[in-house]
Formats: structure tokens, sequence, C-alpha cells
């Protein structure tokens, strides 16, 4: 019974490995279009700000998990939030005086 559960495991172990690294991909290719939206200076401010608290968010998720897969997860689960929020101190547009 043992050997068949390992053998089980071992078969299942690079199918696991391979989805990882699409998630890594996927999570790639994501943080780059993020970037960019942050990045780009004719975008609206809410558009801007949307991808820097998305960045941030997905980082933190990654930093808790440490997958990739979890993280895109997060990010599928997220676009169904509504987007609009208040800024938070140090973000982009942040535009409280004083503080």
């Amino acid at each position: 019974m043992r050997p068949l559960f390992l053998l089980a495991l071992l078969c299942t172990l690079p199918a696991q490995a391979a989805t990882e690294a699409e998630c890594q991909q996927a999570f790639t290719d994501w943080m780059l279009s993020q970037q960019q939206a942050f990045s780009d200076r004719k975008a609206s401010k809410m558009v801007r700000r949307n991808a820097e608290r998305a960045i941030d968010q997905v980082r933190d998720e990654y930093a808790k998990q440490e997958s990739f897969c979890q993280a895109m997860a997060w990010v599928e689960a997220d676009k169904k939030k509504d987007p609009s929020f208040k800024p938070r101190s140090g973000e982009i547009h942040d535009f409280r005086t004083g503080r």
C-alpha cells in the first residue's frame, strides 16, 4: 500500500511543479502589466492607484503563501471587488496635506 501511495505522489509532483511554473509566468505577466499601468503618466489617477494597490496586495499575498498559484487566485478573486477606495498615506495621488 505504501509503495502505491509514494508512486502516486511522485506522479503528481511534476504536474504540480509545471502548474506552479505556469502560475509564475502568469504572475510575472500580470505584474508587468500592473507596473506599466502604474507608470503610465497618461493614465487616470484611479487606474494608477488601482495598479499600485494591486501590486502591493499581491506581493503581500505571495509573501504569505509563497505560491504563485495562490497569488494568482487572489488576483482572480479581487477582480470582483469594488475598485472605489480611499487613498492611503504615501500612495500615488494622495493629496491630503498636513498629515
